[in-house]
């Protein structure tokens, strides 16, 4: 089972506030890997009455050593220890997922929009008409993955064979098909982007 950590801004927020967090974190962990997951408790109790922040960064920065996935909660970029914990974890290979349900609503350009793409978040424009149409940044397969038939045939290439793909958009459609997408000069210039859940 693989070991989570949060990563989540504290200050004045109740106990059921971050208790919310962590379940949410839990859920989203696990979509992402398929698999049920271990948290690792960072809620501290017990600290030192002087403990400086420093203090609870270092025991926290202990902890994320020992995480396969790590979780960064809303309001994490806004958060100094969690921005360290962010920049740690990208640092030394563990997995992240990153919570941008703040990030602005409208008024986003398509540059903050590539951005949030390339963390996982999916967007859209306000100014499109198709109900649930978004955008998703596809990683592809750079080191290969095996053809179907159809691939196959369409390239010239025998089934099995190795087929290497660079990044990509892919947009969902109003009828729930996906295409490959490539943004028109109106998407790129455009300050209406939303993050959609």
């Amino acid at each position: 089972m693989k070991r989570l950590f949060i990563s989540q801004p504290m200050k004045g927020k109740t106990d059921e506030e971050i208790l919310e967090v962590r379940e949410r974190a839990i859920e989203s962990a696990k979509q992402r890997l398929g698999e049920d997951v271990e948290m690792i408790d960072s809620f501290f109790e017990g600290a030192p009455h002087d403990a400086s922040p420093l203090w609870y960064l270092a025991k926290s920065l202990e902890m994320l050593s020992t995480a396969d996935i790590a979780y960064f909660a809303k309001g994490w970029e806004d958060a100094r220890g969690c921005k360290i914990e962010n920049e740690c974890a990208i640092a030394y290979g563990i997995d992240v997922v990153e919570d941008y349900s703040n990030a602005e609503e409208i008024g986003m350009n398509f540059g903050v929009a590539l951005d949030l793409l390339k963390k996982g978040c999916r967007v859209a424009r306000e100014g499109w008409n198709g109900k649930g149409m978004f955008v998703v940044y596809q990683k592809g397969y750079p080191d290969g993955i095996p053809c179907n038939e159809q691939t196959a045939k369409a390239w010239g290439m025998n089934e099995g064979d190795l087929f290497k793909c660079n990044p990509y958009l892919q947009i969902r459609q109003v009828d729930g098909s996906h295409s490959m997408w490539v943004p028109s000069i109106g998407d790129v210039l455009a300050e209406d982007w939303v993050v959609v859940g």
